[in-house]
């Protein structure tokens, strides 16, 4: 009896290899992608012409050319579902030391509604950053505690936070001042990863295996009543295998993500210095830019030697109702704006979470939607280019384009 594959028997895992043209082991450390379909692994050949002119008027049957390798994905977000995947676009390593501030730190601290005010101690020099998720732990007012904080501001010995906070104006010597779980910026050396991706498909038996691919970029994507979606895709060098059903699945045990998908509905965004409620649309890119070029030399080898990634680019498009034309002054303006997403399960306090902060940009364009005789609310879309999104160098930034923190292992 012949099998046919169906839509939804196959599984999609990747593994980080030791280098370039190392194939990743079979038994490594291997990672389920939470698909949600896209157009998946594509191998292209380029056409090479015969341009014989023929009496006959007919065509000698040309070659193939360099052969090119490209994967394109939708994937739900979960807590830890994509961390390999951005810790590769963004060429760095993920920092998993928490943060953790005491007494021994900044003496003791006092809070207002929305600053922890030290005594002594630089919050700067101590090591937190805008744009931070902080909580607070043995602080004498329990309701401060075991919450996550959105650092929005420091100076010589205050943080501000976007969150309320209960008023206590006694010096608390107990309290301490965690940054939890671990946090990626961009890196000072880039630090180029190559990945074997495995796509299986269970009815046939068999397995599309690229490697030495790279992950280029991954489009994060919110509207209502949705998933947030973390798209990734990449660019490979060109190697491509269709393995048979001996060597099928390639990856023995690949590990899958097992937490619930975050709902855009449990999100928190942070725009122009106030948390949004208005929003209709919103998504986020970043791109490396990779490229694999055509070249020759070995009639053995028909594809690229090495995968070139360019400068990062970050850009985004926010659509929201429209209440005011204080945007559209921040773009007459041109003032810097600081973007920060905050994706968090549906649990108690203090709940895991993903956290995007990007921090010095200005906007490319806001356009409202045409005046209507059917109901409902006008609405803007602001453009965020790649072009005006840049390194934050401020003393209290990150030094960076884009940053995540996140409580995942």
């Amino acid at each position: 009896m012949t099998n046919y594959q169906s839509n939804t028997n196959a599984r999609i895992a990747y593994c980080v290899q030791a280098n370039l043209g190392a194939r990743a082991a079979s038994n490594g450390a291997a990672k389920v992608l939470r698909s949600a379909g896209g157009p998946g692994a594509k191998l292209s050949k380029a056409s090479t012409v015969s341009n014989e002119i023929r009496k006959d008027g007919l065509s000698v049957r040309g070659r193939h050319g360099i052969q090119k390798t490209t994967g394109d994905y939708a994937a739900e977000l979960s807590l830890g579902s994509h961390d390999p995947i951005i810790e590769a676009i963004m060429r760095g390593t993920w920092n998993a030391v928490p943060l953790e501030l005491d007494a021994a730190d900044f003496t003791s601290m006092t809070t207002t509604a929305h600053t922890i005010v030290l005594t002594m101690g630089n919050p700067i020099a101590l090591g937190i950053r805008n744009g931070n998720i902080i909580r607070l732990s043995g602080a004498a007012t329990a309701a401060n505690n075991g919450r996550n904080l959105r650092v929005t501001g420091l100076s010589a010995n205050t943080i501000t936070v976007a969150e309320t906070l209960t008023v206590d104006a006694v010096a608390d010597v107990g309290a301490t001042i965690i940054r939890p779980g671990k946090i990626l910026s961009n890196p000072a050396n880039r630090i180029a990863r190559y990945f074997t991706v495995e796509e299986y498909e269970g009815d046939i038996d068999q397995s599309t295996l690229l490697t030495d691919f790279v992950w280029g970029s991954a489009k994060l994507t919110m509207a209502p009543n949705g998933i947030l979606t973390l798209d990734p895709g990449g660019v490979g060098t060109g190697r491509l295998e269709a393995l048979p059903p001996a060597e099928s699945p390639y990856f023995d045990a690949p590990v899958e993500t097992t937490g619930a998908p975050m709902a855009v509905v449990d999100a928190t965004i942070r725009f122009r210095d106030e948390d949004l409620v208005e929003l209709t649309s919103l998504d986020l890119t970043m791109d490396i830019q990779p490229s694999a070029p055509d070249t020759f030399g070995s009639g053995a080898i028909k594809y690229a030697p090495d995968v070139f990634p360019g400068s990062l680019q970050v850009s985004a498009n926010i659509t929201m109702l429209r209440k005011s034309l204080d945007v559209l002054s921040d773009f007459i303006d041109e003032t810097q704006l600081q973007l920060h997403i905050l994706a968090v399960d549906n649990e108690a306090e203090p709940k895991d979470f993903m956290s995007i902060v990007v921090p010095n940009l200005t906007l490319g364009g806001v356009d409202p939607s045409a005046l209507s005789k059917q109901g409902g609310g006008r609405t803007q879309t602001i453009q965020i280019p790649p072009a005006l999104v840049g390194i934050d160098t401020s003393a209290t930034g990150n030094n960076s384009m884009i940053e995540f923190q996140t409580t995942a292992a």
